[in-house]
């Protein structure tokens, strides 16, 4: 199951300004609304993103997971993030008009997703704290030309979780690494998920 977070693509209210510093707490906290009304016991999370601190966020405050995958996940604010971002803000125009190919409202998600990051609230956004109370196995996975991170947020991602973690590197893969080696992104999600994912004993599989 995939959903469109408020704002994205078609799904509403389009944002107004900046998120707010706990914007991905609360977006947390409607992922597990979702799978509560869905009436999903025991999930298996992919993230890529923002959608994988979503997942982190869920999988440690809410739960129980069966597991976690997160693609290219922040777990806090570097400054080549920030930039990196900035950067795109100053060319604007450019980033609004690819994001009008499935978003709906590209202006108004633009400056809230890049807002909120660069603001000075949310400079101290940290959830490695909060990730260590994930008992799952989770699987952290970053590309190595990540246009918006550096190797520690990979590392300390996973040194933050504990033994319940793993890593994988994506050579040559930016942020948007699915997109960049698909085939590889879809071959570890699904050996991550055949050893983790199913609660079903395999005598039991038919």
């Amino acid at each position: 199951m995939a959903y469109e977070r408020a704002g994205h693509g078609a799904s509403t209210p389009a944002p107004s300004g900046p998120w707010p510093a706990d914007w991905l707490h609360q977006e947390a906290a409607v992922l597990d609304g979702l799978i509560g009304r869905v009436g999903i016991e025991s999930p298996t999370l992919v993230g890529h993103s923002d959608g994988g601190s979503i997942a982190l966020i869920q999988a440690a405050t809410s739960g129980p997971c069966q597991s976690v995958v997160v693609l290219a996940a922040h777990t806090w604010v570097e400054d080549v993030c920030v930039e990196s971002i900035r950067t795109m803000r100053a060319g604007r125009a450019h980033f609004v008009t690819a994001l009008s190919r499935h978003h709906d409202a590209p202006g108004a998600v633009f400056e809230a997703w890049s807002g909120g990051w660069v603001s000075d609230e949310f400079a101290s956004w940290d959830i490695r704290p909060l990730i260590r109370d994930i008992e799952c196995p989770v699987l952290v996975v970053q590309g190595t030309r990540d246009e918006y991170a550096t190797d520690a947020q990979l590392t300390e991602t996973v040194d933050a979780i504990g033994a319940n973690a793993g890593l994988h590197r994506v050579e040559r893969g930016g942020h948007v690494l699915h997109h960049d080696e698909p085939d590889q992104v879809v071959a570890l999600i699904a050996s991550f998920y055949d050893q983790h994912g199913s609660a079903v004993p395999a005598e039991q599989e038919e």
